[in-house]
């Protein structure tokens, strides 16, 4: 599944850079939510530039590698994804200021969330790991600490990895009352 998102963000790049499309069209945008609601989906698959789309990409497939690793199936790995991409960016909707969020990464931190609770399978301690995700997700504040922009992504990272981590929770939680 990793694949496959990969090769749609791929094409929608490739459609970018030679002016087919650009993000303001697909990305969630102030202002625009409540016309064409698809840019829950479309922001997904639509980068900044090619250092923001290979980011992604590497941490897409690493996620995916996992996942496959812990046997997470395709669809469960896709609901995740799409989902805590959705719900992340949703609250952007009524932020006060003009914005253009675009890109897989709040995804992919969902992705992490849940593969990090996963890893107590398997007797790897979960803490430390989801530990080095938020370090990771947290940064955009270092690079352009006191920005209002990175502030926002690096929250949105943060939430998306909780909110993946606690839908692994609970998905395992209602695996368990089932048996």
């Amino acid at each position: 599944m990793a694949v496959c998102i990969a090769l749609v963000c791929s094409v929608v790049f490739c459609l970018e850079i030679s002016g087919y499309i650009g993000n303001e069209e697909l990305g969630v945008k102030s202002g625009t939510m409540q016309f064409e609601p698809w840019r829950f989906i479309t922001f997904m698959f639509v980068h900044d530039g090619i250092w923001h789309l290979l980011t992604n990409l590497i941490c897409l497939i690493l996620a995916g590698f996992i996942a496959w690793e812990l046997r997470i199936r395709s669809s469960a790995f896709l609901a995740v994804f799409v989902g805590v991409g959705i719900v992340t960016v949703a609250p952007a909707v009524l932020l006060p200021i003009p914005y253009t969020f675009v890109g897989a990464s709040v995804g992919v931190a969902g992705l992490f969330g849940a593969v990090s609770v996963e890893f107590r399978r398997y007797g790897l301690p979960a803490l430390p790991i989801f530990v080095i995700f938020v370090l990771a997700l947290s940064a955009p504040l270092a690079t352009d600490f006191g920005s209002v922009a990175a502030v926002v992504e690096a929250f949105m990272h943060l939430f998306a990895l909780m909110l993946g981590a606690v839908l692994a929770l609970w998905y395992r939680a209602g695996k368990v009352l089932v048996r």
